[in-house]
C-alpha cells in the first residue's frame, strides 16, 4: 500500500471511531424531564421555566435536565402528559378534576385514575373588567351587555361557562360576543367597542394593568348565592379576591371565584423523581417567589395541594410530611 493511501485509510478509521464516540455519547445522555406549559409570554409559560430553573441548579445535583416546552395549556398538557409526551404539566383545577373523572372535554377519553397532583401554586381569578361608564359593578350586570372574552383553550371556556352556568346563563344571553386576545380585549375595551372583558388569570396581570391605568376601566364582583352554590359543589373551584389597591382606580377588594394553577404528572413517574421536584421548589423557595408576580404571594402551606381534585403524588406527600406540612 502507498504511504498516501495508508494515510487515508488510518483517517477514515479515525473519523469512524470519532463517529462512534459522539454517536455513544448521545445515546447514553439521560433524557431531560419535560414540562408542558403554556404560550410563550403566559403565566403557565413563566412558572413552568421557573420550576425547571429550580430544578436545575447545580447544587440539585439531577442526573436528568428539566426543559419547560411551550403548549395550549391546561387540557393539552394533561394530554401530553397521558401520551406520555410530557413528564409533568401545569393545569387549573378544574381541568385536572374533568381528566381525573373522565368529565366535561374529557368525557369521551374516560377517567384517567393515574393522574396525580405534586404542587398548587396560585389562584386564577376569573376576571372582569368593565367600562366605568358602562353601568356594571356586579357580575349579574352583565347581561344582555356586549362582551370580549379570551380566544383561551378549552380550560378557560369550561371555566367560563360554568359561571355562566351557576346564574342560569349562556353565551347567548350576551348582546355581542367577541373572541379576542389580550391585546384585542384591551383595545376594544378601551375604545368602547365592548362593555367588559372576561379572563382567567393570576394577579396581577398585564391586560387589567393596562386598563384600569389606560382607560379606568372597573374590576367587577363575582359573588352571592349563585357563586356560593358553585363553591359549595365544586370542590375544584375556590373563593378569591383581588385586593383592592392593585389596580389604580380600584381602591376596593374585589370577590371573584378561581381555579388553582397545579403541577401534574401520572402514578407511573418515581417517587424520586416527584419529591425532586417539590423538594427544588420548596428547598429554594425565596428565589422561585421572586420569578414571577403572580408567585409574590405564594406560601408554602397554601402549596400543599388538595386532595380532593386528585390524589397527591406518593413522592410530593413524602416531601410534605418530612418538611411538617402534612400529617
Amino acid at each position: 500500500m502507498f504511504p498516501r493511501q495508508a494515510s487515508c485509510v488510518a483517517a477514515v478509521v479515525v473519523a469512524s471511531a470519532l463517529a462512534g464516540c459522539v454517536a455513544a455519547s448521545v445515546a447514553l445522555a439521560p433524557s431531560p424531564v419535560t414540562l408542558a406549559t403554556g404560550t410563550p409570554g403566559g403565566a403557565y409559560h413563566a412558572v413552568g421555566n421557573a420550576i425547571c430553573r429550580m430544578f436545575n441548579l447545580p447544587e440539585e445535583h439531577q442526573a436528568r435536565p428539566c426543559v419547560a416546552v411551550s403548549s395550549d395549556g391546561s387540557a393539552a398538557n394533561i394530554q401530553r402528559i397521558e401520551r406520555g409526551e410530557s413528564t409533568f404539566g401545569l393545569s387549573q383545577t378544574d381541568i385536572a378534576y374533568a381528566a381525573f373523572h373522565g368529565a366535561g372535554p374529557f368525557a369521551g377519553a374516560g377517567p384517567d385514575p393515574k393522574l396525580r397532583m405534586l404542587i398548587a401554586f396560585y389562584p386564577e381569578a376569573f376576571t372582569v373588567v368593565a367600562r366605568a361608564d358602562s353601568g356594571i359593578r356586579d357580575f349579574r350586570d352583565l347581561r344582555g351587555k356586549r362582551l370580549g372574552v379570551e380566544t383561551g383553550g378549552a380550560g378557560y371556556a369550561f371555566t367560563r361557562d360554568a359561571i355562566l352556568g351557576a346564574y342560569g346563563w349562556t353565551i347567548s344571553d350576551f348582546a355581542d360576543v367577541l373572541q379576542l386576545d389580550p391585546g384585542e380585549q384591551r383595545q376594544a375595551l378601551c375604545s368602547g367597542a365592548v362593555d367588559a372583558v372576561f379572563f382567567a388569570a393570576g394577579h396581577p396581570n398585564g391586560v387589567t394593568q393596562e386598563v384600569t391605568a389606560g382607560c379606568g376601566a372597573r374590576l367587577v364582583r363575582i359573588a352571592g348565592e349563585p357563586i356560593g352554590k358553585l363553591l359549595a359543589t365544586h370542590p375544584y373551584y375556590v373563593a378569591s379576591v383581588i385586593p383592592g389597591g392593585m389596580y389604580a382606580g380600584n381602591p376596593d377588594d374585589v370577590p371573584t371565584i378561581a381555579t388553582q394553577a397545579v403541577l401534574v404528572t401520572t402514578s407511573d413517574q418515581p417517587d424520586e423523581l416527584a419529591y425532586a421536584v417539590v423538594a427544588a421548589v420548596f428547598g429554594h423557595f425565596a428565589d422561585f417567589r421572586r420569578l414571577h408576580p403572580v408567585l409574590w404571594a405564594s406560601d408554602m402551606q397554601d402549596m400543599v395541594p388538595a386532595g380532593d381534585v386528585m390524589p397527591i403524588h406518593p413522592g410530593a406527600l413524602k416531601y410534605y410530611r418530612e418538611a411538617g406540612l402534612v400529617h
